[in-house]
């Protein structure tokens, strides 16, 4: 007899232990129809991993994922007054319209679909001014791509603020060179406001900041 299920708790006796499956409703009723064929009889039990379902449960949105994306829904509730479950909506029809994606369920959409909606929301954030609870660094999986997307949209990797200036240069440009006419596509950077952490980042130094604040230069052509 063979069935999928999924082991719910296991419990260990003073003589061995308990185990205790998890069965769904389609394959209940063939279980339990042949079921008194094995009862009190020995049994050998060998479990084996549903690898093409496993895999499609790794390539889904995490429950991690889908909390981060209720926590800055919650945010922009805040600002707006718009309500979350209609904000949801909203948002992902303007996320379809831009990126081109079908149109998705946040139960169970991909788990680099789920990655790139983060992305749009906290742009969003970005764009409008909207305090987030959360680090927004948090939200992303790789540093480097938040810090990119700050680069991008001219705002504070640590507080948030938007600054008008350049960049901070972990690969300097060095005295006496007009930062307009040299190339620095490929230098290092990081983008901090004026007010606070771009001064702070030149009085303990690139190693230092970048400890004490969980960050990373990136190349990025774009600034």
């Amino acid at each position: 007899m063979q069935f999928p299920c999924q082991i719910d708790t296991t419990r260990t006796l003073k003589k061995g232990m308990k185990i205790t499956l998890e069965i769904d409703d389609e394959h209940k009723r063939d279980v339990l129809k042949n079921l008194y064929n094995f009862e009190n009889m020995p049994l050998q039990v060998s479990f084996e991993i549903d690898a093409a379902k496993r895999q499609k449960e790794l390539d889904q949105i995490s429950p991690d994922q889908r909390k981060k994306i209720y926590a800055i829904l919650r945010d922009i509730d805040d600002y707006t007054g718009q309500g979350v479950e209609s904000l949801k909506q909203q948002m992902k029809l303007e996320f379809v319209r831009v990126t081109e994606h079908e149109m998705f369920s946040l139960s169970d959409c991909r788990k680099e679909l789920a990655s790139d909606f983060i992305e749009f929301l906290i742009c969003f954030c970005f764009e409008n001014g909207v305090d987030l609870t959360d680090h927004p660094r948090d939200a992303f999986e790789n540093i480097e791509d938040y810090i990119r997307l700050c680069l991008e949209k001219k705002v504070c990797c640590i507080c948030g603020r938007p600054y008008s200036g350049d960049p901070h240069h972990v690969d300097t440009i060095g005295m006496g060179h007009n930062r307009k006419k040299v190339d620095d596509s490929e230098k290092r950077k990081l983008p901090l406001c004026y007010e606070e952490h771009h001064p702070e980042i030149h009085t303990i130094g690139d190693e230092e900041f970048c400890r004490k604040y969980h960050v990373k230069p990136v190349i990025y052509k774009g600034a």
